[in-house]
């Protein structure tokens, strides 16, 4: 089993552990040395900006999440008799549904949830079919939706017709969509009694929500910048959404227009929960902000800030205890993950610097986590025109800091060390650039210069013995000029790298036994599919071990990690895969204690495709899928051999996929790119691999359906 990238990612993991709570700062670069340290190229930073990650913010505010008030009085006319209600207090949005209507609230994750207006925190759709279609960022066919935000958008202090038509205005330009008429006024109900007056358009074009192509929707557009008692905020506001195709509008419109005479408005300047719960949305940040926060058991909080155009984004997250294991999240306004960093210990402050954001808009800070725990913390954001650290600056043991090299610079990173400490550095690339890690002595001597692996590949220097007392330099820097993101960890000591052993691989079904040494951590290799349910359990043979196993995939991504009971019992984690490929099973001993264990791996096996047969090239084979099956086809190829492969429903509301295997079963392509009723195509694709090649087709829907496959060799 090929594993040449593994143990390189595996000592920068094992490795990064708590960064200092102290603030960092850019520093001078003049290192007079007999190898001296080569000059940076990174221009200048502006005086203002070196000091504005060091500023005192004047204001604290802590974010709390009290508890949801009563529910307003919805209408009891008989016009909404068996309507279900949506939303409340707690979600700042309100309004009755039929009682037909799917309530998806909750059902996506924040970087849906995300775009280019605000924060949805109510999704609704009239069937299962468009919720889905929905969910999986497809154009909706037949359907309808409805979504509430919250939104913090720069508009002019003018009436709610004025306000309206100015956004109608900024949403045509951006996209090919029209309006069909002026702004109109419109009143709905407040939760503490009286009425509010916003404003209604409708638009027609490009979708405004998900990323559906080839889409003519007609969108109503609700505006809501008033809520309470006279309180006007211009930069926090209620919109929501009613959308359909434009064919069917009118089918829909009068349950739209009914529905918003229903609507009801709370606090929407408090604190919002998405409707299930699953998240609370706190507030706006200033562009330089420090919060306190205090996370739920099972809650996310999420915090948006906006952007008038590219900006560099500092954040900081500080758990007020040692129990919690954060996550922090960086989400963009098309609804893309810039960042998600997630240091792997509990107690650890995660960073980030420098990360240039080039869009304008609403981007999503989203704090988690990891086994959804509560805890307080603290969040702070400093956005700037130039890099704060564009050159390096200060790292301290412990620390690890997120960065980014731009082409053809160079970072320095500078730490105090002591005469016989032992260090251990990790240098991680975020993406695939080649690395190269140099350390200098006080004295200018290079210690260390590496350049040992690939392009993405992970640079170690273990257990590293300081020559002399003083200040020394980390080198960062790539092999051909290019930039990217990088992680870099400095620590004390060397155990955390030196002792990585590769356990070998494991099968379903299979218990092994291992004997850990002093401060190892095993690493146990398998290959599963998406669907299959693990059940991975690790015993102790020798009392004295207290085990702590991670599941990780093979990007390195903590999936799971279980130690949750006492010294001399067995710990277990049941996971569900989410996708083909290869994952780790690292077990180590909480406290670095030598010992042996046992590890078993027992697994639910995903359901295997039905096999429909074997297709021949040039031939087209007409079936059938019935309700919620899979079937597999098989092919055989020769290395070199250039294919086509289309997938043509017999039915127009059929939304077929197919997903591509080698012979090995590495799943190779996932083609799901059309619309409902269209063929799906994967053309040109070259072979790299003689043997049985498989094409596993289903409906996306799970609705039964025939359809006729082909594949050809060019």
């Amino acid at each position: 089993m090929p594993k040449t990238s593994w143990s390189c990612w595996l000592f920068g993991f094992m490795l990064v552990t708590a960064v200092a709570c102290k603030p960092i700062s850019e520093i001078e670069q003049d290192l007079t040395t007999a190898e001296s340290l080569p000059a940076s190229t990174e221009a200048s930073i502006d005086a203002n900006a070196n000091q504005a990650a060091t500023l005192p913010i004047p204001t604290k505010s802590a974010a709390t999440s009290p508890p949801p008030l009563a529910p307003s009085a919805a209408p009891t006319t008989a016009a909404y008799a068996g309507w279900q209600q949506i939303g409340n207090p707690a979600t700042g949005l309100q309004l009755l549904a039929p009682p037909t209507w799917i309530n998806l609230s909750g059902q996506i994750d924040t970087a849906v949830t995300a775009n280019e207006l605000g924060v949805t925190v109510m999704l609704l759709a009239n069937s299962q079919r468009t919720g889905n279609s929905l969910l999986g960022n497809k154009a909706i066919g037949d359907g309808a939706y409805i979504a509430g935000l919250i939104a913090h958008l720069d508009l002019p202090p003018n009436t709610p017709q004025a306000t309206l038509n100015r956004l109608a205005n900024d949403l045509s330009s951006s996209a090919e969509r029209t309006t069909t008429s002026e702004a109109a006024p419109v009143t709905v109900s407040v939760g503490t009694g009286g009425l509010v007056t916003g404003s209604y358009i409708d638009l027609e074009g490009a979708p405004l929500l998900f990323n559906t192509s080839d889409s003519n929707m007609r969108t109503r557009i609700y505006l809501f910048t008033t809520a309470l008692a006279g309180t006007i905020s211009q930069q926090t506001q209620a919109i929501f959404m009613m959308s359909a195709p434009v064919e069917q509008w009118a089918q829909y419109q009068s349950t739209f227009e009914k529905m918003a005479d229903s609507i009801v408005l709370h606090n929407i300047y408090a604190n919002i929960v998405i409707q299930d719960g699953s998240a609370n949305v706190l507030g706006s940040l200033g562009q330089q902000d420090l919060v306190s926060g205090e996370l739920e058991a099972s809650v996310k909080d999420v915090w948006t800030f906006s952007l008038p155009g590219p900006r560099y984004a500092n954040l900081t997250l500080s758990p007020d205890n040692k129990d919690i294991d954060l996550i922090l999240s960086l989400i963009s306004p098309t609804g893309q993950t810039v960042t998600r960093i997630d240091n792997g210990y509990a107690g650890d402050t995660e960073i980030v610097i420098d990360n240039l954001l080039p869009e304008s808009g609403l981007y999503v800070v989203e704090v988690s986590e990891f086994f959804g725990d509560a805890g307080r913390y603290t969040l702070s954001l400093v956005l700037t025109e130039e890099p704060l650290f564009g050159g390096g600056g200060q790292i301290a043991p412990g620390q690890t800091i997120q960065s980014n090299l731009a082409r053809g610079a160079q970072h320095v990173w500078r730490f105090t060390g002591n005469a016989g400490e032992l260090v251990s550095i990790v240098l991680t690339p975020e993406n695939q650039f080649d690395a190269i890690l140099d350390i200098y002595s006080p004295d200018g001597t290079r210690l260390a210069a590496l350049d040992e692996g690939f392009s993405g590949d992970t640079e170690v220097v273990a257990g590293l013995s300081l020559p002399l007392t003083g200040e020394y330099a980390i080198l960062v820097r790539s092999f051909a000029g290019e930039g990217g993101s990088y992680s870099l960890s400095l620590d004390e000591g060397s155990d955390s790298t030196s002792n990585f052993y590769d356990a070998g691989d494991l099968i379903f079904g299979q218990t092994a036994q291992e004997s850990l040494r002093e401060h190892e951590a095993h690493a146990w290799f398998f290959t599963g599919k998406a669907g299959d349910e693990l059940f991975i359990t690790v015993t102790p043979l020798t009392n004295n071990l207290d085990l702590d196993i991670w599941l990780l995939d093979e990007n390195v991504n903590r999936l799971a990690e279980q130690d949750a009971l006492l010294t001399g019992e067995p710990e277990m984690i049941e996971f569900v895969l989410p996708n083909d490929g290869q994952y780790l099973i690292l077990v180590r001993d909480f406290f670095g204690e030598a010992g042996r264990y046992e590890i078993t791996l027992r697994a639910n096996e995903a359901a295997v495709p039905d096999n429909a047969g074997t297709i021949s090239y040039g031939t087209a084979e007409s079936s059938s899928l019935q309700a919620n099956q899979t079937v597999v086809w098989y092919f055989n190829a020769d290395e070199g051999d250039l294919i086509n492969v289309e997938l043509v429903p017999e039915s127009s509301g059929a939304d077929l996929l197919f997903i591509l295997y080698d012979p090995n079963g590495n799943q190779v392509r996932l083609v799901d790119a059309a619309e409902v009723g269209e063929p799906e195509q994967l053309l040109n694709y070259s072979v790299m691999s003689e043997g049985r090649w498989s094409i596993v087709v289903n409906e996306f829907f799970g609705e039964a359906t025939s359809y006729r496959l082909t594949v050809d060799e060019n």
